[in-house]
């Protein structure tokens, strides 16, 4: 009897350290991570690694400004290093305050998909898996109503290699007058 409470036990502990240890479901990032001052968090808060701020990651094919209406390709660039196995995101079109300012359109729902009733973007498990240290996403932002001031897209990356990493960076768009 003695045996097989502590067999039950041990095998629970170390199934508790093992999943203790795991990395968390890239298919359920939680929303709120993407390092804005309105959220507060970015993906440290379910991965470990130093925290870096960078530039350019978030890219728009209209350059620093929008339209209003107008729908824009946005695109994230990831670079890591060839040990890199592991790539997430999650962005958010926000103005200074948190309000969410257009809207995400998925492009490819088998690596991108919508979270915080499409506040939030982020990748799927099988948008995780980068090639030769480098990760790159796709998808639309229709811009938001005339007079919404400028909007930033703000984002938090992870990258998991030699070492794992996260990055933040924004892409302030400027509203055409």
């Amino acid at each position: 009897m003695k045996k097989g409470i502590f067999t039950v036990f041990a095998m629970s502990a170390i199934t508790i350290a093992t999943l203790g240890f795991m990395p968390p479901s890239t298919e359920n990032t939680p929303p709120g991570n993407t390092g804005s001052p309105a959220d507060g968090k970015d993906c440290s808060s379910c991965h470990r690694g130093k925290v870096k701020s960078i530039d350019n990651i978030i890219t728009s094919n209209g350059g620093n400004e929008y339209e209003a209406g107008k729908t824009y390709t946005i695109t994230l660039n990831l670079k890591g290093d060839k040990q890199s196995k592991k790539y997430g995101f999650q962005v958010s079109p926000q103005n200074e305050k948190g309000k969410q300012l257009g809207k995400f359109v998925v492009t490819n729902a088998k690596e991108t998909k919508l979270a915080g009733n499409g506040k939030y973007i982020n990748q799927t498990a099988a948008g995780t898996v980068g090639s030769n240290g480098v990760k790159s996403w796709n998808f639309e932002w229709v811009a938001p109503a005339k007079g919404s001031g400028d909007a930033t897209i703000y984002g938090s990356f992870y990258v998991s290699g030699s070492q794992s990493i996260v990055y933040t960076s924004k892409l302030v768009l400027k509203e055409k007058k």
